[in-house]
């Protein structure tokens, strides 16, 4: 599979027609194009003309692992060059008229295959216009970049370490459906296979990543006024689970880790005591997308927003509103990878709550006895930032991505602690209220970047749902 994304080009006409809007488009593809370094051009030397070349050019650029096909209709041709083409196809397409010239039929002819194939109930992008409108050259890369994703999530493996958590349903998928829509499988692990693994590993490895992750840190809170601490060991303990993880992504080849956390790994009662925070902040920071409380539609979310992006991502949760600024404050114990940190205001490290909230253990066990460390940072301010969650099943199977810009958390005096975990806030363009009605869980992931025509071509290519707010 390749590493960047391939788009194979096929510029049809027919041998009685005038080819000049079509040479044109060659030429601009092969002058503009070829200095593009993020993706892969094939194109046959000349144009096609019969139908069976056209079957066979399409052949070859499928053995060729293409992303994208692109038909370019350049001149009036007859509809089964290209329908015929994409009967059986399963690469994703974009149907390309050219509309130059006004009596030379290569925008009607493109019109009524678009019919034909929508009439056929194929899935694919109409784009018109001129050789060189940039606007569709633009959509092209974008929709490009979407099929190549599609293409990359065939096969990969979240695992799910633990369980549904803390009653959490929006954690859990129908793995029928995901498997269909996205290609994913979903092993799943206990705990205590990660603990096994953490004794497998090398203490001065460990030792080396604990001190190297400790140097980037501005301010280390290891005692607060309410007794809760944490000590040298919890970060070496997170530096070990870090390598655990790694080795068991070799051991089993997984692609993405879903990890509960609560109650396992957080409360000395289960047999360990440090929460996994460091660790997953480590794994982010290194590329491997890890979600906390076993979220796979929190996990694959983030994935989608690495491949998309190429840039690291982490997940919160939506944690306060204030209606009258239109702004959302977000915040996670341990996703965040420490390069997305506004390194104006720095980093720093705090000892975890003593107690696991909620339902995740009886109350008798609420012994105090949890140790560990939460990082804490905020995201630049005044940057584009683009959220997604998957959310649903079946029918409602759907996309809702939100485009914002990064702004400070509200916090108020008396609150300094309760951030004790990195996040960010997002001022909305709308009444935040519209986002609210439609998320779909309290996990959203979140990358720098406007993503939102590439997350709508990729809905759209998967065949489902998309929800957009700002």
């Amino acid at each position: 599979m390749g590493a960047k994304p391939k788009i194979g080009i096929l510029p049809i006409a027919k041998k009685n027609q005038y080819q000049g809007d079509l040479e044109k488009f060659i030429d601009y593809i092969k002058n503009s194009y070829s200095s593009e370094v993020s993706f892969e051009v094939l194109m046959p030397t000349g144009m096609l003309f019969d139908e069976d070349k056209i079957l066979n050019t399409v052949e070859d650029m499928e053995k060729k692992d293409v992303d994208l096909l692109l038909f370019v209709v350049g001149s009036w041709i007859f509809s089964s060059h290209i329908i015929t083409s994409v009967s059986d196809l399963t690469t994703p397409f974009i149907l390309y008229g050219i509309s130059d010239q006004i009596a030379n039929g290569n925008l009607g002819a493109s019109l009524q295959i678009k019919y034909v194939l929508q009439e056929m109930g194929k899935n694919f992008l109409y784009l018109c216009g001129k050789v060189d409108d940039q606007e569709n050259h633009n959509r092209i890369k974008k929709y490009l970049t979407a099929a190549w994703v599609k293409k990359r999530m065939r096969n990969r493996k979240i695992a799910v370490i633990g369980g549904k958590p803390m009653m959490m349903y929006q954690t859990q998928v129908n793995e029928f459906d995901w498997k269909r829509v996205f290609g994913v499988d979903f092993p799943q692990f206990d705990a205590v296979q990660v603990f096994t693994e953490i004794k497998n590993i090398d203490e001065k490895e460990a030792k080396k990543i604990a001190d190297e992750f400790l140097s980037k840190i501005d301010k280390i809170k290891w005692e607060l006024d309410t007794g809760e601490k944490f000590t040298y060991k919890a970060i070496l303990s997170q530096a070990k689970m870090f390598l655990a993880f790694k080795r068991m992504k070799k051991l089993y080849d997984i692609d993405i880790f879903a990890n509960k956390c609560i109650p396992e790994m957080v409360s000395k009662v289960y047999g360990y005591a440090y929460a996994a925070c460091i660790a997953t902040c480590m794994l982010n920071e290194e590329g491997i997308m890890t979600a906390c409380e076993a979220d796979v539609p929190a996990a694959l979310s983030m994935y989608i927003l690495n491949l998309i992006s190429k840039d690291k991502v982490f997940f919160a949760d939506i944690a306060k509103l204030d209606k009258q600024k239109k702004l959302l404050s977000f915040f996670n114990c341990g996703t965040a990878p420490i390069s997305l940190a506004d390194k104006k205001r720095g980093i720093s490290l705090w000892p975890i709550p003593r107690l696991v909230a909620d339902e995740a253990i009886p109350y008798e066990y609420w012994t105090g006895e949890m140790e560990g460390a939460s990082i804490s940072f905020e995201l630049e301010n005044d940057r584009v930032v683009t959220l997604l969650r998957i959310g649903g099943n079946g029918n409602t199977l759907r996309f809702h991505v939100c485009r914002a810009v990064s702004t400070p958390r509200d916090v108020r005096e008396g609150e300094e602690q309760g951030i004790r975990w990195p996040g960010f806030g997002i001022c909305l363009k709308n009444d935040p209220s519209l986002f609210l009605q439609n998320v779909t869980g309290h996990h959203y992931s979140i990358v720098y970047g406007d993503w939102m025509q590439e997350l709508s071509y990729l809905a759209q290519i998967l065949g489902i749902k998309f929800v957009f707010d700002e």
